[in-house]
């Protein structure tokens, strides 16, 4: 496979977020007075903050979405240290650096969030653009964050893959006309197999099978 690039998601793709962010999500919303389950914090998780928040609760003010996202955002940064890389991920980068494919991320995070995450755990030298929903018009499931990327490294999106665990890192990809990968670290991301990605992983190391 010819490929030259590969845009990762970052929570949940390279480090485990996954448990804080639940947490931290539950409590903001219960600031506002709403409620979040499990069902649909997995069903949106990947989504851009805003688009999260009004997901989980359309009827919420704009007031409301803000106070919820600044709360959340806050907790975040006070769990920082409760973060962890996934055990494969520095090799696999590292792997891919030697092999002269560039890495980028597009994380629903802020960038300045990830760009200090990973400072945190040692792996921004592996890593070219990063980008956030800041940087552009439309969040995932849009194709807007990838394009960004790798038009910054002047990839073409056919020799590309995004990789993500969510069923919106599958669509942006998709939409991006890139390759896709979808990493499956919990059980119940068995439904995001509907987006039907075009390779599925267990491990990031098993990128490798496509790329040798």
């Amino acid at each position: 496979m010819n490929i030259h690039g590969i845009i990762f998601d970052f929570d949940g793709t390279l480090i485990d977020t996954f448990d804080t962010h639940l947490r931290s999500w539950r409590e903001a919303f219960e600031s506002a007075g709403t409620t979040m389950n499990n069902d649909e914090f997995i069903k949106n998780f990947g989504k851009s903050h805003k688009d999260f928040t009004f997901s989980i609760n359309p009827s919420l003010t704009n007031y409301d979405i803000d106070k919820i996202i600044q709360i959340e955002k806050k907790l975040m940064k006070e769990r920082s240290n409760q973060y962890t890389l996934f055990p494969e991920t520095y090799q696999v980068l590292e792997k891919l650096n030697e092999k002269n494919i560039q890495c980028m991320i597009a994380s629903s995070n802020p960038r300045h969030v990830t760009e200090q995450l990973l400072e945190q755990f040692k792996i921004k030298h592996l890593i070219g653009k990063v980008v956030g929903p800041d940087d552009v018009k439309n969040g995932k499931p849009a194709p807007d964050m990838l394009l960004f990327a790798l038009k910054h490294h002047n990839i073409d999106p056919k020799h590309s893959i995004m990789i993500g665990d969510t069923s919106h890192d599958i669509l942006a990809g998709k939409n991006a006309s890139t390759k896709t990968a979808l990493i499956l670290r919990r059980e119940h991301q068995e439904s995001v197999l509907a987006t039907n990605p075009d390779y599925v992983l267990t491990n990031l190391k098993e990128l490798f099978k496509f790329l040798d």
